[in-house]
């Protein structure tokens, strides 16, 4: 009776041990596939990383051109409102100043009173005073009864935005129309200079073009590009 007991103990404890092992290598084993599958699935293939990037890279062109549209309008706006400011300025000085019938030169004036908005800059070097675009400027009299600011700019391929701040000046002088005789655009190109005027309110009679009427698309054919590579214009505005 005892061996009876002695054995039934004995492969009772056999068979206890076996299914501890069992269940060690069980959870071992279902461990080592979890780590295993984590690692499988975490990770991401060649197709999917170039995926992304490209996508990335269509976004960020997307961004960069936006940023390059919003900057251009910010300077334009911040041009046309510098000449505006400019303009008025001239205008309002121009009646304090004794002309003479030889052309003489303002702008360094300007300067030294504190006249210039931001935005336009006295350029000593050249004697000239430029805006945000590196168009030049000049203020001078031709003769005792007409003052004139001349923008000059180089009309082909869009070259620092001319064709924009044209159209910015051409508003401009539309606005200031009741103050302006007139505003010219002359055309300097091998075929020799051609001018195009258009007139204040004060000039606005029948036959001209005046300043008041130019519509959009008048505006729009006003600064449109010349067709060689080495034609100039300048804007003149006259009061």
């Amino acid at each position: 009776m005892k061996f009876y007991e002695f054995a039934r103990s004995f492969f009772r404890k056999k068979l206890q041990i076996r299914r501890h092992f069992a269940t060690k290598c069980t959870i071992r084993g279902t461990r080592g596939a979890k780590v295993q599958a984590d690692a499988t699935f975490s990770g991401r293939s060649m197709v999917e990383m170039l995926g992304v990037l490209a996508i990335i890279g269509v976004l960020s062109v997307g961004a960069i051109s936006g940023y390059s549209k919003a900057m251009m309008k910010y300077r334009l706006n911040k041009q046309a409102e510098a000449f505006n400011m400019l303009l008025a300025n001239t205008i309002q000085l121009s009646g304090q100043l004794q002309s003479s019938d030889t052309m003489t030169y303002y702008h360094d004036m300007l300067y030294k009173l504190n006249l210039l908005p931001d935005g336009i800059e006295y350029n000593a070097n050249i004697d000239r005073l430029t805006d945000l675009f590196g168009n030049t400027m000049l203020f001078y009299s031709l003769n005792k009864w007409e003052y004139s600011f001349g923008l000059m700019f180089n009309a082909l391929k869009n070259a620092n935005g001319s064709f924009e701040v044209c159209q910015n000046l051409m508003n401009t002088a539309k606005m200031f129309s009741s103050e302006l005789i007139r505003v010219e655009r002359d055309d300097h190109s091998s075929e020799g200079l051609t001018i195009k005027s258009f007139y204040g309110d004060n000039k606005c009679v029948s036959g001209v073009k005046c300043l008041k009427d130019l519509t959009v698309d008048d505006i729009y054919a006003i600064c449109a590009k010349t067709d060689t590579d080495n034609t100039n214009y300048t804007l003149g505005f006259v009061w």
